[in-house]
């Protein structure tokens, strides 16, 4: 399946493995408010100075393929995990830090409501995005993180996401 990249614009043959899901703020303010109400970075998010927010990957085992399926999407944090991952954020062995805790912010539409999942929130080495778990519960999007999926399954996510834009 060919589709094209809404970044680059190019046209790619093979499927993508990574699906970006925009930052939390349309949710909670008006787009008129968004200058004086949001700090926005690629990789966090601060609105109105009190909710607090990081982007990382959820990653998902493909069994029989070389990368995870990944979604780049949004976790809260509270203000003192917020601010404590801020100040490791260049430092080379902030992977070793204990992860924090986080509520995924971000709606994944290829799984039932994702919004309010509980995270833990790993920090990886700098250059490479946070790492989310979904805690093991019986939810889908859980399921898949901590099974695995088949490619005919990506197969499937990736084309409704390709098509869902």
């Amino acid at each position: 399946m060919t589709w094209q990249c809404p970044d680059c614009g190019r046209t790619h043959d093979d499927l993508p493995v990574c699906f970006g899901i925009e930052a939390p703020w349309r949710a909670l303010v008006p787009e008129d408010e968004f200058e004086s109400r949001v700090e926005l970075t690629p990789d966090q998010c601060v609105v109105d100075e009190s909710q607090f927010f990081v982007r990382g990957h959820i990653e998902v085992t493909i069994h029989g393929h070389d990368e995870p399926l990944s979604f780049s999407v949004w976790s809260s944090l509270s203000e003192k995990s917020f601010l404590h991952m801020g100040d490791r954020w260049e430092e080379p062995d902030r992977g070793l830090d204990p992860p924090y805790f986080g509520w995924l912010c971000s709606p994944i539409h290829v799984y039932p409501s994702t919004l309010h999942l509980k995270l833990s929130v790993q920090s990886r080495p700098p250059g490479q995005t946070p790492l989310f778990t979904v805690e093991p519960m019986d939810h889908p999007l859980a399921i898949d993180q901590h099974q695995g999926i088949t490619i005919a399954r990506w197969h499937e996510l990736a084309h409704q996401l390709l098509h869902a834009e």
